[in-house]
């Protein structure tokens, strides 16, 4: 009978240790499908078909890259698990690899070509991963892999004795052609292995190992490949791009500098030497073109996920919203006609996109609703995400609660939904509509089996074992059971029913004496957003804001981290810097005795597709004049230097002049003006243009970076017609320095 008195013992130990390790269903899944919660909580067996019939439509990129642009619809409710899937098609463990592109916010005044334009390459220059690889790392290692090949092939013997020189013998080699054929041994050893590595997939770093095993110096191997891009390439625009490009690629790989790469994609691209001068748009157009070609020579599909479009769709609320939509998905359809080879991805509330697209144009109505094929299933116009069955959301549930009990000393004595019954999760996956409504429902009947609070919707009852299949295996899980004794089968001649007190198993109780948990199950840390003696925040509480921030910009750092990231970067923290100052012209941020009357997020002049934009805020003290304050972010580097900064000063010969001050945020390892650059701020002093320096770090492009995406998921979360949250203490205590800087100036005193 020692089986009866069980549940007790270790549940109240289990409900203790649950107590410290925090409400795991408090975590959903964010935008950023890099986020740590989805690598923990995914479950692969959720939307797996509709999984199924994106990755071959995006195969179909990958055996015939220069298919047609096309689009494809993924409908659901909003919370319906658009992130899930997201995060499933970019970490899928299928062995093939796309760039997945979640672009950020589109502001309608940008041109959509350049706006996606510089989307592909902040996802192809930044930190984060897809699978175990980070986007440029392996782009460049099936680059090199590719060309080092063919270069290697077309040595001549006496090139290949430069290349690989005979231990010891020195000039004498290459004077008398001693090791010769030990030369051509190891060439051909090392194209056999490059050729493989393609086959296999590789891993990273996998060219690098291969040429020191080989005796190639990566010195010797970047020189040439060098050689012979010059020898293949043409001298149209089209070419010199694409050799630029891949000298950036090699320089990257085998000496792991990334800056020559992005100095290039983001300035180098526009200072070609050009027979005749292209316009704005036309470099845009052809440094994508280049970039997908790349691409596609590597038969790496790119997908373009465009993902929450709720704002966009509800544009019937707000004519100017209306012209963004109008612009947005005109933009789509004018990409599918200018680029070959891009998987368009729009994930949408199913009722908001099948009202807002007939009041669109009928001929982009026509390519967004192309019917596309998908092998093994047919033609489809759209996906649709329903609600999961019972069994995948108890599979959902196990996914949440078994991290936060894998220490636990008798993990393996609980039933696998513990704390929750059955009956409770089928309750729940038949009563509400989406994933996230779930998911909310668990946090909540989690917070009051957990933390003690009697729950008033779903009834906590006395569990007994029953069986049910989770992970292919049967396992115990709590349910309910009223059986009334004229119910009960004929066989059963009686039965003893134990009554227990539900108070003690879900009110905190300490642990008994003679329990002692064993050393390899450490107890978590009492997380700071749960305690057992405090009550879960709610989800707007100012810690819970303060916390999330963090985590974005946590997140933003790591992508901004890489060597040439945040040039790459430029447009998301520019989009940043607007959101930043519309937020506080809605909210009323003051900066000292400064109050923001007006703001443009984000202004464009000038042929330079990079450094031709700013942020204009209008700066008002008290009754006075509006200041018209120009901000940019002037960042270029080495040659680029001097380019970024003249164009950015151009903005005061706009006619009618659209600044009155022009703040420019500048690395803070790289603050000094010299040569042309100290000459051209001179004059601008000297004409009595008000202009200055800022010291830009990390840590505020990360912030910046952010921004956006920390707005959109605050938005999500709200109920529909509810105004976003009072933010401007949350603001002001984490970009205080920011606003004085973007600000006319403070005196304190």
């Amino acid at each position: 009978m020692k089986s009866a008195i069980f549940p007790l013992e270790i549940t109240g130990q289990a409900l203790d240790w649950l107590r410290r390790s925090g409400n795991p269903f408090r975590n959903y899944f964010a935008r950023n499908s890099d986020d740590e919660v989805c690598a923990i909580y995914h479950v692969p067996e959720l939307f797996s078909r509709e999984r199924e019939q994106l990755l071959r439509v995006v195969d179909q990129y990958r055996y015939h890259p220069t298919t047609h642009s096309e689009v494809v619809p993924v409908l659901g409710n909003k919370g319906a698990g658009k992130t899930h899937l997201l995060h499933s098609i970019k970490h899928a463990n299928a062995g093939n690899w796309q760039l997945l592109v979640t672009p950020g916010s589109y502001q309608r005044d940008t041109d959509f070509l350049e706006y996606l334009l510089f989307q592909v390459l902040d996802k192809l220059l930044g930190g984060a991963k897809q699978g175990s690889w980070r986007p440029k790392d392996y782009a460049g290692e099936q680059l090199m892999r590719l060309y080092l090949g063919r270069a290697l092939g077309e040595l001549q013997p006496e090139q290949g004795l430069e290349l690989f020189p005979s231990q010891g013998l020195g000039w004498l080699s290459r004077a008398f052609g001693l090791g010769a054929a030990q030369a051509v041994e190891r060439t051909n050893w090392l194209v056999d292995e490059l050729g493989r590595t393609g086959k296999e997939g590789g891993n990273p770093g996998r060219v690098l190992r291969l040429c020191e095993e080989a005796g190639l110096s990566l010195g010797k191997a970047h020189k040439l490949m060098c050689d012979f891009l010059d020898k293949v390439t043409g001298h149209d625009a089209a070419s010199m791009m694409r050799h630029a490009i891949l000298r950036g690629f090699s320089r990257a790989v085998f000496l792991q500098d990334d800056g020559e790469l992005a100095g290039f994609l983001t300035y180098g691209f526009a200072e070609l030497d050009f027979k005749v001068r292209p316009g704005r748009q036309d470099l845009v157009l052809a440094l994508f073109k280049a970039v997908m070609s790349i691409f596609q020579e590597l038969r790496i599909p790119v997908v373009i996920a465009f993902d929450q479009l709720e704002d966009l769709l509800l544009a019937r609320r707000n004519e100017e919203t209306h012209k963004t939509a109008e612009t947005f998905f005109a933009g789509i359809v004018k990409v599918m006609h200018q680029l070959d080879g891009i998987s368009f991805l729009i994930f949408a509330e199913r009722g908001l996109w099948n009202r807002f697209i007939p009041s669109l144009d009928g001929y982009i109505q026509d390519r967004l609703n192309n019917p596309v094929h998908v092998p093994g299933y047919g033609t489809i116009n759209a996906l649709k995400l329903e609600s999961p069955p019972r069994e995948l959301v108890a599979k959902v549930v196990v996914a949440r609660l078994e991290p936060a009990l894998r220490n636990f000393p008798g993990q393996d004595q609980l039933p696998g939904l513990f704390p929750f019954t059955l009956e409770q999760v089928e309750k729940i996956s038949l009563t509400e509509p989406t994933l996230r409504d779930m998911l909310q429902q668990f946090r909540h009947l989690f917070d009051r089996l957990v933390y003690g609070e009697e729950p008033d919707i779903l009834p906590v009852t006395t569990p007994v074992a029953t069986g049910y299949s989770l992970r292919g295996e049967t396992i115990s899980i709590p349910v309910e059971t009223k059986v009334e004794k004229e119910d009960l089968p004929e066989e059963v001649k009686s039965m003893v029913i134990v009554q227990v007190p539900v108070e003690p198993l879900f009110a905190p109780k300490p642990m008994p004496v003679n329990y002692h948990a064993p050393e390899a199950g450490p107890v978590p840390a009492v997380s700071k957003e749960q305690s057992p003696s405090a009550k879960p925040a709610s989800p707007l509480h100012a810690v819970s804001l303060a916390q999330f921030w963090d985590h974005e910009v946590q997140a933003a750092r790591e992508q901004l981290q890489p060597e040439g990231a945040v040039c790459g970067a430029v447009k998301e923290i520019q989009a940043g810097l607007g959101a930043l100052l519309q937020l506080c012209l809605d909210q009323g941020v003051k900066v000292g005795p400064w109050r923001l009357q007006h703001v443009v997020a984000e202004y464009s002049f000038g042929d330079h597709p990079t450094y031709g934009s700013l942020t204009l805020g209008h700066w008002v003290c008290r009754d006075g004049q509006p200041w018209k304050v120009g901000i940019g972010l002037f960042l270029g580097r080495n040659l680029a230097k001097s380019r970024d900064l003249l164009v950015k000063m151009s903005a005061w010969d706009q006619d009618p002049c659209v600044i009155d001050h022009l703040i420019l945020l500048r690395p803070e390892d790289d603050l000094i003006l010299s040569g042309k650059g100290k000459q051209c701020w001179q004059e601008m002093e000297k004409k009595g243009r008000h202009s200055r320096l800022e010291p830009l770090a990390l840590e505020v492009c990360a912030t910046l970076y952010a921004f956006p995406r920390i707005l959109a998921n605050l938005t999500e979360g709200l109920p529909l017609g509810e105004p976003m949250p009072l933010l401007a203490t949350l603001v002001q205590e984490k970009c205080e320095k920011l606003l004085e800087q973007i600000c006319m100036p403070v005196h304190y005193g």
